[in-house]
C-alpha cells in the first residue's frame, strides 16, 4: 500500500474519531463532567447518520483530495460552513427521531468545537505528510506567458509540495525540437512534467511517449478541445474502440435541476430575507443612486433577460467610458460594493431569477451581450457556454476570481457544461458557501 493511501486511511480514521468526540466534550462541558447515561445512549443512537453525513459533506468539500496539492486556507476554510452543516443536520436529526434526552445547548456548544478540533487535526496531519513526503521536482513546458503563470499558481496553491526545477519556454509560433526536448527533460529528471495548454498537439505526444519511457508523470492543462472531450465515453464498433461525445444540448436531469432551483432559492430568500431589508439601507446612505441593479444578460440559447443585482457601482458608472468590465482595485465600486462582492451578497437578488426560470442555482454566470460578442470573435468556443443555463453560481466562480481572464473562466464553464449533473451541482453549490465565507476570491 502505497503513502499516499495510508495516509489518506487514517485522515478517514480521524475525521470519524473527532466528529463524534467534539459531540462527547460537548456533553462533558454542558454537563460540568457528569455524563448522564441515558443522553449519551441517545446519541450513540445516531452516531452512524451523522458520521455518514459528516465523511459525504467532507468529501463534496474535496477534503479528501490529496492534501498537498491543496491551499491550506482552502482546507481551513472548508471546515466553517461544513461543520455548521453537521450541526444543522444532527439537530434536524434529534427531532425527526424524537430524541428530546439530546439537549439543544450541547448543539451549539459542538459547533465552534468540531470546527476547531477539525481544523488542528488537519493542520498536524498536513504538516505530518509533508515531513513524510518527497518534494516533487516539476518541469513546465510551454509558451513563456502561460508557463509563468501556471508556476506562480503552483507555488501559491500547493503548500510547497513542489519544487518548480525549471520552465522550458518557448515562444507563441515556434515549435520544440523533439531532441532538444528530450536532452534538457533528461537533464533534469524531474518526477513531474506539467504541459500548457497551448503546446501543440505533435509536441505533446512527443513529451508523453518521451515520458512513459523515463517513468515521470505527466499532467496536461487542458485546451478547449480537451475539455470538450472530456464528457466523452468509452464504447466499441466492432473491433474499433470509440469515444461517444454527447451533445452539450441534451437535459438529463432537467425536471430534477429545476426542482431543486426553486427549492433553494425560496429557501435562500426566507434565510436571507433580514439581509436583504438592510442591505438597501447600506447602499443608500452611501451613494445616490437605485438600490437595485438591472442588466441585460445572456443565458441558454442566446436568451437575453434582465438579470437583478445589488449596486456595487456608483451610479451612471459607464457613463463616459461605455461597457467595461470590472478590474481588481476598480474605483468604481463603493465601499459599501466592496463588502457585497467580496462576500458575494451582490449577487442574492439573482434568486427571484432562478424563480423566474431565467437562471438556474448552478450554472456558467450570464454575460454582457456586448461582452459575448466580443468574446465570442476571440474565441469560437465561447458559444458553446450558452449550451446550458446560466447560473448564480458556478465552477468559474468556486475556482477562480471576479478578475480572472475570460479564457480561464471558459474553460471552466465548458468543463461544467460537459460534466453538470446533480452531485456537481450540490458540490459547487457547497463550496460556494466556503467561497461567502473567505471573500478572497471576490479580486
Amino acid at each position: 500500500m502505497s503513502r499516499r493511501s495510508i495516509f489518506k486511511i487514517i485522515r478517514l480514521l480521524g475525521d470519524i474519531l473527532f466528529v463524534n468526540i467534539s459531540f462527547l466534550i460537548a456533553f462533558y462541558i454542558r454537563f460540568k463532567g457528569d455524563l448522564p447515561l441515558q443522553n449519551i445512549r441517545v446519541y450513540s443512537h445516531l452516531i452512524p447518520y451523522i458520521t455518514i453525513f459528516s465523511l459525504v459533506l467532507f468529501y463534496l468539500y474535496n477534503l479528501y483530495s490529496d492534501h498537498l496539492k491543496q491551499n491550506i486556507s482552502e482546507i481551513i476554510y472548508s471546515f466553517f460552513p461544513a461543520g455548521f452543516l453537521i450541526v444543522l443536520f444532527s439537530t434536524s436529526l434529534s427531532y425527526f427521531f424524537q430524541t428530546y434526552e439530546f439537549p439543544r445547548s450541547v448543539f451549539l456548544i459542538t459547533l465552534p468545537l468540531l470546527i476547531l478540533l477539525m481544523i488542528l487535526w488537519r493542520v498536524f496531519l498536513i504538516v505530518v505528510e509533508k515531513h513524510y513526503s518527497r518534494t516533487r521536482k516539476m518541469v513546465i513546458i510551454g509558451t513563456a506567458d502561460k508557463a509563468e503563470k501556471l508556476k506562480n499558481s503552483i507555488k501559491s496553491e500547493t503548500n510547497g509540495s513542489y519544487i518548480i526545477e525549471d520552465l522550458i519556454t518557448r515562444d507563441k509560433g515556434d515549435i520544440f525540437a523533439r531532441e532538444i526536448l528530450r536532452e534538457r527533460l533528461t537533464s533534469l529528471n524531474p518526477d513531474e512534467v506539467l504541459l500548457t495548454s497551448d503546446l501543440k498537439e505533435e509536441e505533446k505526444k512527443n513529451i508523453f511517449y518521451l515520458s512513459l519511457q523515463e517513468k515521470w508523470d505527466v499532467s496536461i492543462v487542458p485546451g478547449f478541445y480537451e475539455i470538450m472531450i472530456s464528457g466523452s465515453k468509452m464504447e466499441q464498433i466492432g473491433i474499433f474502440p470509440i469515444f461517444e461525445m454527447e451533445s452539450l444540448y441534451r437535459e438529463k436531469g432537467a425536471v430534477l435541476k429545476r426542482f431543486t432551483d426553486i427549492v433553494i432559492s425560496l429557501i435562500g430568500l426566507i434565510i436571507m430575507s433580514p439581509l436583504l431589508l438592510v442591505v438597501p439601507f447600506l447602499i443608500k446612505m452611501e451613494s445616490k443612486g437605485p438600490v437595485l441593479f438591472t442588466q441585460k444578460r445572456v443565458s441558454k440559447d442566446g436568451h437575453v433577460f434582465k438579470i437583478y443585482k445589488f449596486r456595487t457601482m456608483v451610479e451612471d458608472a459607464e457613463k463616459h467610458t461605455g461597457p467595461v468590465l470590472a478590474t481588481e482595485g476598480d474605483n468604481r465600486i463603493t465601499q459599501v460594493g466592496k463588502y457585497l462582492r467580496k462576500f458575494r451578497i451582490d449577487e442574492f437578488p439573482q434568486l427571484f431569477n432562478v424563480l423566474k426560470g431565467d437562471m438556474s442555482i448552478v450554472g456558467p454566470r450570464p454575460e454582457r451581450p456586448y461582452f459575448v460578442k466580443q468574446f465570442s470573435d476571440k474565441m469560437q468556443e465561447y458559444d458553446y457556454r450558452h449550451f446550458v443555463k446560466s447560473g448564480v453560481t458556478g465552477l468559474a466562480q468556486i475556482t477562480g476570481f471576479y478578475s480572472s481572464e475570460a479564457e480561464d473562466k471558459l474553460k471552466l464553464d465548458l468543463l461544467y457544461a460537459n460534466h453538470n449533473n446533480f452531485v456537481l451541482d450540490l458540490k459547487i453549490m457547497l463550496q460556494t458557501l466556503k467561497v461567502m465565507i473567505m471573500g478572497s476570491k471576490s479580486r
